[in-house]
């Protein structure tokens, strides 16, 4: 089941290839992580589920000559998109490496700061993940994050629909981070101090909603923890998307028409 999560993963990323002209959302997000978190000349980075280097390429130049940046991702897709920009633009202080971050190893205090920027929620197993950051950081070192808002995307939502239908705790992909306390408890739990934690909106205004808030289908979305949405019937299918359009549709007859998303900015540190 997991395998078949992981592989659903690929597929979906490999169907962005333009990933960087999808919007000015993913690059501004990366570039106040980047603001966020400080990064010096030498340091050594990683750069989890680092897609088309929106984190890895401006960090490479900031710690280059003598640092360094390791990028990781499970999406052959967005790597190709990453090397074609390294190549332009001549950085060689930046190595790429297609693999599932869960399966690979580093060495004990190798970095000084881990980033992960939008995709710490597709990890299945986030406190193993995070116990593995703690464990490549050297001492003093940063981890440094973002995550999506319980607000966002109207996730909420989604979670109240399947609680108010059928009883079910929507396991939903942002719910393990998506509030400042849940993520300095798992933080805390892993050994990291002092976590830090902002929050800025990103807001758009458009002259159209966008399909995807109504039309989304909820049992087939991403649930790295299981899905227990895949055992409904066809009729409670189609009933919990006739409940959840329904709700989508008032919050836009009460706020008008609009799309954002809340994001929490998280650094933490390990102890020197």
């Amino acid at each position: 089941m997991l395998e078949n999560y992981k592989q659903q993963v690929v597929d979906f990323f490999a169907r962005r290839t333009a990933y960087d002209d999808e919007g000015d959302a993913h690059p501004q997000e990366a570039q106040r992580l980047l603001e966020y978190v400080a990064i010096a000349p030498g340091d050594q980075i990683l750069d989890i589920a680092t897609g088309t280097g929106l984190v890895a390429i401006p960090a490479a130049r900031q710690v280059a000559p003598d640092g360094f940046v390791i990028g990781v991702d499970i999406s052959p897709v967005m790597l190709a998109q990453a090397k074609s920009k390294i190549s332009k633009l001549k950085i060689d202080n930046l190595e790429l490496i297609e693999a599932d971050i869960e399966l690979v190893e580093f060495a004990t205090q190798q970095f000084d700061t881990i980033f992960c920027c939008s995709a710490l929620v597709y990890i299945s197993d986030l406190p193993r993940i995070l116990a593995r950051c703690y464990e490549w950081l050297k001492p003093g070192g940063c981890l440094g994050f973002t995550t999506p808002d319980k607000s966002s995307n109207l996730a909420e939502i989604r979670v109240k629909v399947c609680q108010d239908l059928f009883g079910i705790d929507l396991p939903h992909i942002i719910r393990p981070l998506w509030t400042p306390e849940k993520c300095q408890t798992l933080l805390k739990e892993s050994g990291f101090t002092r976590p830090n934690i902002a929050i800025k909106k990103h807001l758009y205004k458009k002259s159209k909603i966008s399909p995807n808030y109504g039309s989304v289908k909820i049992e087939s979305e991403f649930y790295p923890r299981g899905n227990p949405l895949s055992n409904l019937s066809s009729v409670q299918k189609k009933l919990l998307q006739a409940k959840y359009k329904k709700a989508v549709e008032q919050l836009i007859a009460d706020r008008g028409v609009w799309q954002e998303t809340m994001n929490l900015y998280v650094k933490a540190y390990k102890s020197r």
